[in-house]
């Protein structure tokens, strides 16, 4: 069969420098059973309307036309798939991602896509086009949602996959890695060198309020072999020096990452990494190890300074937790990038002080998300109401779901103009830095940049001066 695979535009206000790693596992798992995939990445080219237009003008020449992600493509999905089926009406429309996994039948009804692929879609999406090739019923097709005449029927749930080594590694040669690789995003202060993101793990043991997983609670891992042999062949195709890894679950594990950190070495792998880590997993030696094979940059998702809020969460981690962690990361010299919310249901100004002094005291800066309910979390179904009152149909309130650095809808007392206020105010105070403090923020900075202090100096001085003449 002929696919196309579409990547749709997400983060415009930043550089497409994030590899689409699911659809290139699935463009590549295509493509080993035979079928012939091309890939339209409108992301990576930043393509207008009127560009994508001409470019999906095919004329059913694609068998199958894929696309997906994230729930906050969900307008520009409907605006695609209206365009798709009226340029290619004989073409099976299939989406999956997220953007279908918890409201499927909605995108069906609301759209002329045909199909929907719910969560993990490596094996459904052959088993789905060897179904659409073959002229096969659908309902033994395990995963998904489909049209059948008016009606929409919902298959068995597709289970996990237990081994992802049995995987292939992303189709990277179909995507415009040029434009990839040339965006550099973490590591542009530290280190100006070619940088791609991967995961080494599906899945997450905890279940935080705000979060949605895609692959299910509990986590499986690839093995350290398999991650190795996906280092050395972007290492060596594309000339990569900078790793971003990015899955939730890549430092529960502490005999894990020391078996990284030897096989690093012993395949003598020259890559600087960074990666995603809990507060309550890692420790002076874990964090020493780290260092010494090749990391730089560590992101907690801290989330608040307050117990209260923590609990509120569901996080499952104190703020002690919290401080001893990020202690331990900027003593043993690395990068540490925490990630903080702002609104959460209970947010008052007592934990948003409680917040600024946990920031305070480490020399943290960071600019606050705001507090989303996106679907398929518990505070969606928490705040339902409230997202209804305000956008009366769950339709509505997708079209205008971004990334969390836009304001959807409040979850505190505050009225909105309070909340707005209030979270610029606590921006504001974090980016003012005592003078008796001076020393200790170039002490921090010297322990994780050395010699590169000095650039890291004129790109924060840079930072700071954009930011004071903006506001």
């Amino acid at each position: 069969m002929r696919i196309l695979l579409i990547n749709p535009p997400i983060r415009l206000g930043h550089k497409p420098s994030f590899f689409p790693i699911g659809l290139g596992y699935i463009a590549q798992v295509l493509l080993n059973v035979g079928h012939k995939v091309d890939v339209l990445d409108i992301n990576a080219e930043r393509l207008s309307n009127s560009k994508v237009l001409e470019r999906i003008d095919l004329k059913s020449k694609y068998d199958v036309i894929g696309t997906g992600g994230l729930i906050t493509t969900y307008k520009y999905l409907k605006w695609l798939i209206l365009n798709l089926k009226k340029f290619n009406p004989d073409s099976k429309i299939v989406v999956g991602g997220t953007v279908v996994s918890e409201r499927s039948e909605l995108l069906l009804e609301k759209t002329l896509a045909d199909i929907t692929v719910i969560g993990e879609g490596d094996i459904t999406i052959q088993e789905l086009c060897s179904a659409l090739e073959k002229e096969k019923p659908l309902n033994s097709v395990r995963g998904i949602v489909y049209k059948d005449g008016d009606q929409l029927k919902k298959t068995n749930p597709r289970p996990l996959i237990k081994d992802l080594d049995t995987l292939p590694y992303p189709a990277y040669d179909l995507f415009p890695m040029e434009i990839y690789l040339r965006n550099i995003s973490i590591s542009e202060m530290l280190y100006p060198e070619l940088e791609i993101n991967m995961i080494t793990s599906r899945g997450c043991p905890y279940n935080c309020n705000f979060c949605y997983d895609p692959f299910g609670q509990g986590i499986r891992f690839n093995s350290i072999d398999y991650v190795i042999e996906h280092l050395k062949m972007v290492n060596e195709r594309y000339k990569v020096e900078i790793v971003i890894i990015e899955d939730e679950g890549f430092t529960y594990n502490k005999k894990r990452i020391f078996e990284f950190c030897r096989k690093l070495r012993k395949e003598k792998l020259d890559i600087k990494w960074s990666c995603l880590a809990r507060a309550n997993h890692v420790d002076r030696e874990m964090l020493s190890v780290m260092k010494a094979h090749g990391c730089f940059w560590i992101s907690y998702g801290i989330e608040s300074g307050s117990q209260k809020i923590l609990d509120n969460m569901n996080k499952r981690i104190t703020v002690a937790q919290g401080k001893k962690a990020i202690k331990l990361t900027q003593d043993v010299g690395l990068t540490v990038v925490p990630t903080f919310m702002f609104g959460y249901p209970g947010e008052t100004t007592e934990t948003i002080t409680e917040t600024i002094q946990f920031c305070k005291e480490f020399l943290l800066y960071p600019k606050f998300f705001f507090t989303t309910p996106y679907p398929g979390t518990k505070l969606y179904e928490q705040v339902k109401d409230r997202i209804l009152q305000k956008y009366d149909t769950e339709d509505k309130f997708f079209e205008v779901l971004g990334d969390a650095w836009d304001f959807t809808i409040n979850l505190t007392d505050f009225s909105d103009e309070t909340l707005l206020k209030l979270k610029k105010e606590t921006e504001r105070r974090l980016r003012r830095i005592p003078i008796r403090k001076v020393p200790q923020y170039f002490l921090i900075r010297y322990k994780k940049y050395g010699v590169l202090l000095i650039r890291r100096i004129i790109k924060d001085f840079q930072r700071f001066l954009k930011f004071f003449l903006k506001h």
